[in-house]
């Protein structure tokens, strides 16, 4: 099951039928309506300002009492102990950001704000189909798309990456493999300074496999939200050299940028096309009889329905940071997903567009936005190390390098999933009436969990283990965030080799 066929670009499907004589009495009523919605958005998240940076005005006195000096931040000693003021002003920081975070998201889980936003896009999105402003999205996305797939995913693909190269295609897809390293990156350090130094890379032969120590491939399964790079971040960030570091042959998917001809594929073309291929392939390419799995975010539920469907060809699934039943997932995104209006968004624009998803992420939090940048340059009072600048720029870059979700796969998610909850509940359907059944699912199955991961609730990746069928099923948690378990020098020390460990008992 593959892609369906493509649409004329210049006449794409929810377009055909616009009169540009419509009624003027529509036009302007949804034109007023969509303009009273934006303000009415607008002075709710200024008033959410206004309430956040209030609650930081009172001091915390009860909590800056327990310092050392009692004293409020006025009457401080300023000629006391550099290390003791500066220990008293992160304490102080972090009691006031944690009220103004604290006052940001009650102010936005609240039910006038959540139907202020949806209603605020609905309506948006009605008057950029009426005006065309949705068309020439869609125009724009298609030169987007053609950029980034041709010139812009080299780059993405070599600077700092581990080297790869690409074994399969199809439209945007791509299958990449790993090669095994040999001679690699190392860190030379001296005299304090830190430098990243290029030894000569590992080669593969045509024709000749390098050899590791495990039987069977491991597949990564990205989402859709986000670019593949985050696990092979920077050579000290990534968990594809972890992998390889202990003996894992490591292959991975690339969706690319999806164009408006992406529009119309479903989960269906993707599990039992493009994911299905790459499984065939890496067997083809590794000699295998079967894959194992890591999905994550909503990569691992593209894991969990490609084992249900074809469970000859798994042999291990683990799922890292995977949202299961989206009823109890009660982060922020989930809320507004969930009263989302996503046939008016496809409809208009084809994909959901990036600079949604890039904007949600920033509402989401608009304090840490505002905060991180002098935090993380003013910090302990010393300048940053090339190291740090170089992890903090790239984390930035990727969180904001979201490419647009193919519009029909965005409207399953959210209909199916965050509205209907149908995937926990073994009654999600996808492609040409295939049922996805978790319990169906007989592999060994880790879950591994970020305990303060503030995108997916950890309880909403807990209840996959009470679902799925498998006897030998585990959960694995880790003290970090979402992105946190990804680069953070302590998940690499810590929490991958113990993945890996678990994987190696369980191989062919």
């Amino acid at each position: 099951m593959h892609k369906p066929s493509k649409s004329n670009i210049m006449a794409p499907e929810g377009y055909d039928d616009i009169d540009l004589g419509y009624d003027p009495y529509s036009f302007t009523e949804i034109y007023y309506n969509s303009l009273f919605s934006s303000f009415n958005l607008c002075s709710k998240i200024y008033r959410a300002f206004i309430d956040a940076y209030s609650s930081s005005s009172v001091l915390p006195e009860k909590e800056i009492v327990e310092s050392e000096n009692p004293n409020t931040l006025m009457n401080f000693n300023w000629d006391g102990n550099f290390d003791k003021q500066l220990e008293f002003y992160k304490k102080y920081e972090k009691i006031i950001l944690a009220k103004i975070r604290n006052t940001f998201d009650t102010k936005f889980r609240d039910k006038d704000f959540v139907n202020a936003l949806s209603q605020c896009v609905d309506l948006n999105c009605k008057l950029a189909k009426m005006t065309g402003m949705g068309f020439l999205y869609q125009q724009f996305s298609y030169a987007n798309s053609l950029l980034n797939n041709r010139y812009f995913e080299i780059f993405r693909d070599i600077i700092y990456r581990t080297p790869s190269h690409k074994i399969h295609s199809e439209d945007n897809y791509s299958l990449f493999h790993y090669y095994t390293p040999q001679q690699d990156w190392t860190r030379q350090k001296s005299k304090g300074q830190s430098t990243l130094k290029l030894n000569t890379l590992s080669q593969k032969l045509d024709g000749i496999d390098q050899n590791t120590n495990n039987s069977t491939p491991l597949l990564i399964i990205y989402a859709f939200i986000n670019r593949n790079y985050i696990l092979d971040l920077l050579p000290d960030s990534s968990v594809v050299r972890n992998f390889q570091n202990q003996g894992f042959d490591v292959y991975t998917t690339d969706w690319g940028t999806p164009s408006p001809y992406d529009k119309n594929l479903t989960l269906g073309n993707y599990v039992n096309g493009y994911l299905l291929d790459a499984v065939n392939h890496i067997i083809d390419h590794s000699n295998s009889d079967k894959v194992s799995l890591l999905g994550y975010c909503w990569g691992g539920d593209l894991s969990l329905m490609l084992a249900a469907l074809h469970p000859e060809k798994i042999e291990n699934i683990v799922t890292f940071a995977t949202p299961g039943d989206f009823r109890i997932d009660n982060n922020l995104l989930s809320i507004w997903t969930r009263n989302m209006n996503a046939n008016s968004l496809v409809d208009t624009f084809g994909n959901a567009p990036e600079v949604f998803i890039n904007s949600s992420f920033l509402l989401r939090s608009p304090v840490d936005v505002l905060h991180k940048y002098p935090h993380f340059f003013l910090e302990g009072g010393k300048p940053k190390d090339m190291d740090s600048i170089l992890q903090f720029f790239a984390t930035e870059t990727w969180l904001y390098d979201s490419p647009p979700i193919p519009g029909e796969i965005y409207r399953q998610f959210v209909e199916d999933c965050y509205k209907k909850n149908l995937l926990i509940n073994n009654e999600m359907v996808i492609g040409d009436g295939n049922k996805i059944d978790l319990k169906t699912i007989k592999h060994p199955f880790l879950n591994v969990i970020a305990k303060r991961d503030d995108l997916v609730d950890p309880k909403s990746s807990k209840a996959i283990n009470d679902t799925v069928g498998s006897k030998d099923k585990s959960i694995l948690e880790f003290d970090s965030g979402h992105v946190g378990a990804c680069i953070s020098s302590r998940a690499q020390e810590q929490l991958w080799p113990k993945v890996g460990q678990w994987l190696k008992k369980r191989k062919n």
